[in-house]
């Protein structure tokens, strides 16, 4: 047997004390209380986690059997092995109807102890390894509910991001995103100059008050160049956090690039400042995810305004254009209506006015 269970032995004799100590628990690794009688036994049963008891039923004070109530009054489940004298094992089986759940006859034989020991004991291991298990199952699908709910809130954010035109509403619910899936403190959407080699805070959410005051502005970022040049996320805190120019407030963060074809534009980055805990090296990946959306998203709405720009110009253009096919089909109607015309004329000022309906017909069905 090994093992780290705690055994409590109740008996007044020291000598059976002694060698159940010296003989069956020490050699076998567990660690033993030893009590005198049924009320030094309750005291420390109710101190302390038993995994087994050994319990003399003849004691004076309180007895083996009024131990065995006391037991079950505080609902100790382990197994209880009561010692009786040889020709007494009637009032062992009387004491099963209390909680007992083996016996052994005095003087005790050190085999016949390890084997009901043994026997007793391997009931409570199959039920500890039962709750462990159980516990494990518990936190597993914890952490896949965890998942899901991350990667359903995931696929929802990108739909909706990459669908936005704003770029405003587009950071707004990206850094909202992101602080939801990492229950992280804050989060910042830092952009990328190349062409001066500097990062601008663009926007950010729950932000440090010196933070804010740096909204919209040039700053200095170790970590996000690091990033930007790595063009990988990272997850950092505590002591690996400070060799970085971030504020000392900061414990925790997680930078992800925001990468468009293979160039990097920015970093989306989340921390806690509040809370004094460290971010799971898998939220890096949901946030170097949804930093892709991110980027998706930028690049689609700076697309989006350029063509809005180009569509308002083309309109600007198309407008200047109408303007004198309009006036021209208006002095033809004009003319055609004049009544001093040679036929001929009328005939070709009338195909001339087809013409120039036609044109109008097909600006109208591009505007």
């Amino acid at each position: 047997m090994s093992g780290k269970e705690r055994v409590l032995i109740v008996d007044d004799d020291p000598d059976v004390r002694d060698l159940l100590m010296d003989q069956i628990f020490h050699p076998n690794k567990f660690e033993v209380f030893e009590a005198r009688d049924g009320v030094e036994g309750l005291e420390i049963a109710a101190k302390q986690p038993i995994d087994l008891i050994y319990l003399d039923l003849v004691m004076p004070s309180l007895t083996g059997k009024d131990m065995l109530v006391g037991l079950k009054a505080r609902n100790y489940h382990g197994p209880i092995i009561v010692g009786v004298k040889r020709g007494q094992e009637q009032s062992a089986i009387e004491a099963f109807r209390f909680g007992a759940t083996d016996y052994i006859t005095k003087p005790i034989r050190e085999a016949e102890m390890q084997s009901v020991v043994t026997r007793a004991l391997a009931d409570v291991r199959l039920r500890k390894e039962r709750d462990q298990l159980f516990e494990q199952l518990q936190l597993t699908n914890q952490q896949l509910q965890a998942h899901i709910q991350q990667l359903t809130t995931l696929q929802r954010l990108g739909q909706t991001v990459t669908a936005m035109h704003s770029l405003d509403g587009m950071f707004d619910a990206v850094l909202t995103g992101a602080i939801e899936v990492t229950k992280a403190d804050h989060a910042m959407l830092i952009l990328y100059d190349d062409q001066n080699d500097q990062f601008i805070l663009r926007a950010g959410k729950n932000l440090t008050l010196v933070m804010q005051e740096k909204l919209g502005e040039v700053i200095k970022d170790d970590l996000a160049r690091l990033v930007v040049t790595s063009q990988q996320p990272i997850v950092t805190g505590g002591d690996g956090l400070r060799r970085f120019k971030i504020s000392r407030d900061i414990l925790a963060v997680i930078y992800a690039p925001m990468i468009i074809n293979g160039r990097a534009i920015g970093v989306l980055a989340v921390g806690n400042h509040r809370k004094r805990t460290l971010f799971d090296e898998s939220l890096g990946q949901i946030v170097n995810a949804l930093a892709d959306y991110a980027a998706i998203a930028i690049v689609n709405a700076r697309l989006f305004v350029e063509l809005e720009k180009r569509a308002n110009t083309a309109q600007h253009q198309l407008q200047q254009i109408i303007e004198p096919i309009n006036q021209m089909n208006e002095r033809l109607h004009t003319l055609i209506n004049t009544n001093e015309m040679p036929s001929h004329v009328h005939k070709q000022l009338q195909w001339l006015q087809q013409q120039v309906q036609y044109v109008q017909q097909m600006i109208r069905g591009l505007r």
